[in-house]
């Protein structure tokens, strides 16, 4: 029996059909938390159908949704921040002074470690020049956030899903457009993104290397910025021009910095890497840098890049993977507050305004 069929069928039992915009109304919950359900729980929920070109679900879904949710929320032993009224992510960005640091690979593996420890991730893939974490996730998005700008789909619509779970988002194309586009459009694109916050508890914005204006907005926006360097003496002067553009930017001042370091030979190694990027952000800007930990030079990257899989899912216990799952729980014993009223991507929005 078609897929359509086999929907009609469902919906003549359960009364009627519902989309997703009707489901929302219906339990309370954001259209993009219902989104990342139906993708990561869609085993657990009545089978979708398609009705023209709208998405949608019998109309026992609603208890479906509700009972995943309560669900989530009882496993969670808290009510989960998408929950939580005008929660919004955390949202971190994952940079580098330079390009070939492993930035991209690092904070790919680390949202799937993040979301094996139970968050719910996703990864904003914010390089206007080299957007490739799909290609490293082995996944073929066919939409990016130039759709959502023109008015094609909807944010939720974009979002793929990722290795172990995780909400990737096709940044590219749509994010050079949003630096020329006009104030309404870069308001609506915003505001869909501020969609997402609400739907996930971590989100991991992988930005341009260097020190190039769009850069340099996800970094003032974000929650916390996660410097990755390399024992490479470029990587160290190039990381730390970055953290001086961003001291001459008035929003920045309080943003938590952290760093990884890369492609160590050795814990000595890392640490002396750490403590040198450390030493000259106080003591030239006055800027506490705290060292997240230390990712191990490994054959296993170059493995997994080739077959268009994350590290962490190619050779799970590879030392290059156990440093990375270290890193991810340091990321969440310093958790900020349980509920964020404040938008990251609220904040970039207006730093966007401030410069039409």
């Amino acid at each position: 029996m078609s897929r359509e069929k086999n929907g009609m069928a469902m919906a003549g039992e359960h009364d009627r059909l519902l989309s997703i915009e009707e489901i929302s109304r219906e339990t309370g919950l954001e259209e993009s938390v219902l989104r990342f359900y139906e993708s990561e729980y869609g085993a657990e929920l009545p089978d979708k159908i398609l009705r023209g070109d709208v998405l949608s679900f019998p109309a026992v879904a609603v208890d479906a949704f509700r009972q995943l949710h309560a669900r989530r929320t009882a496993a969670s032993g808290a009510t989960p921040k998408v929950a939580a009224a005008g929660s919004f992510a955390r949202v971190i960005a994952v940079t580098s002074g330079k390009g070939g640091v492993g930035k991209t690979n690092l904070a790919l593996s680390l949202a799937i470690e993040l979301q094996r420890l139970g968050k719910l991730c996703l990864v904003l893939d914010a390089d206007m020049g080299m957007a490739n974490v799909h290609l490293l996730a082995g996944v073929n998005p066919s939409l990016s956030l130039m759709a959502v700008l023109n008015d094609q789909v909807a944010m939720a619509d974009i979002i793929v899903e990722g290795p172990a779970g995780i909400g990737l988002i096709p940044g590219g194309s749509g994010l050079v457009a949003l630096a020329d586009s006009s104030r309404s459009e870069r308001l609506k694109l915003v505001r869909a993104l501020q969609q997402v916050e609400l739907a996930a508890e971590i989100i991991l914005v992988d930005t341009g290397a260097g020190m190039g204006a769009g850069v340099r907005d996800f970094l003032v926006a974000a929650d916390d910025v996660l410097f990755v360097l390399t024992p490479d003496i470029t990587s160290l002067a190039d990381s730390y021009g970055l953290l001086k553009a961003l001291h001459q930017e008035r929003d920045f001042a309080g943003r938590p910095v952290y760093s990884v370091i890369n492609m160590v030979h050795s814990l000595t190694e890392a640490a002396d890497v750490a403590q040198r990027f450390a030493d000259c952000a106080r003591r030239f800007l006055g800027q506490e840098v705290e060292n997240l930990g230390y990712i191990m030079k490994d054959a296993t990257v170059g493995g997994a890049t080739v077959r268009r899989t994350p590290y962490c899912i190619f050779r799970p216990q590879a030392r290059v993977s156990v440093n990375t799952r270290n890193v991810a729980r340091a990321i969440l014993k310093r958790e900020q507050p349980e509920i964020r009223l404040s938008s990251s991507f609220g904040r970039f929005l207006e730093r966007l305004q401030g410069k039409l």
